[in-house]
């Protein structure tokens, strides 16, 4: 497997768990707020045997969980076997994927335990190409989505990050909209975008942080509907917070 990094310790990537962050390297698309870009590079990181990884995860007693993530990590051809493996040494397994490539990931789902699908916007082919500048097919994540959905022992997580000059409030609403109506079971978190150096420099000023207030304004309409799934935000002001509970403490 192609490894750009490795984390032996974090909070953040699995909510609740302490866990084990294995980057992969490679991607089929091309975001410009990405900030994992140095994974995109041909020379960026390096091969480990799936027997050398294990053998990480095995001897990190710190963690109860590994998160696998990238770039895009359907695209190793020996991630089955990883998850597998991390599967049968008891391990939370978890891992983010872009949804593009929904065969590896219905292989996949007898050996993790929860799947966070980046959705880019709402699923149209003119938004997807102009965000992920590739010509993707949107209806292959939608074919993820609804895979992933119908197992109800995985714990799922569909998230958007909000990138000002992108995205506008109605992507938002009309991806809500769609999940309600395919009866999402998960969580679904608006991700606030936050610029970092692996974005890169000549991006800094294209793409804008979204304000707190406005994520709040976003979602609000959604606290008295009786939806099949959570709704979360994920910033710099409250963490990582399901919105009933953000709302409370501003009464």
């Amino acid at each position: 497997m192609k490894v750009g990094g490795i984390v032996d310790l974090s909070t953040k990537d699995i909510p609740g768990k302490a866990c084990m962050v294995i980057f992969t390297t490679g991607c089929n698309f091309r975001c410009k707020f990405c900030h994992n870009k140095y994974l995109l590079m041909k020379d960026a990181g390096k091969e480990y045997s799936i027997k050398e990884l294990i053998a990480l995860v095995k001897n990190n007693f710190l963690v109860s969980s590994v998160s696998v993530t990238g770039g895009e990590p359907t695209l190793q051809t020996d991630l089955i076997e990883f998850c597998r493996d991390v599967k049968n040494l008891e391990k939370y397994m978890s891992m983010d994927t872009n949804g593009s490539n929904p065969n590896i990931i219905e292989k996949l789902i007898p050996y993790i335990d929860r799947i966070a699908v980046d959705l880019k916007s709402p699923l149209k082919k003119e938004r997807y190409k102009y965000i992920t500048n590739t010509d993707i097919d949107p209806t292959l994540i939608e074919r993820t989505i609804k895979v992933i959905n119908q197992k109800k022992n995985l714990d799922l997580e569909i998230r958007t990050t909000y990138v000002k000059n992108l995205l506008v409030e109605k992507d938002i609403h009309q991806i809500i909209q769609y999940l309600n109506k395919i009866g999402f079971t998960g969580t679904f978190v608006l991700q606030q975008y936050q610029y970092s150096e692996g974005v890169g420099e000549e991006f800094k000023d294209r793409f804008q942080k979204p304000e707190h207030t406005l994520l709040l304004d976003i979602v609000e309409r959604y606290l008295d509907e009786n939806l099949p799934f959570q709704i979360y935000i994920r910033d710099e002001i409250v963490g990582y917070s399901e919105i009933h509970e953000i709302f409370s403490k501003l009464i």
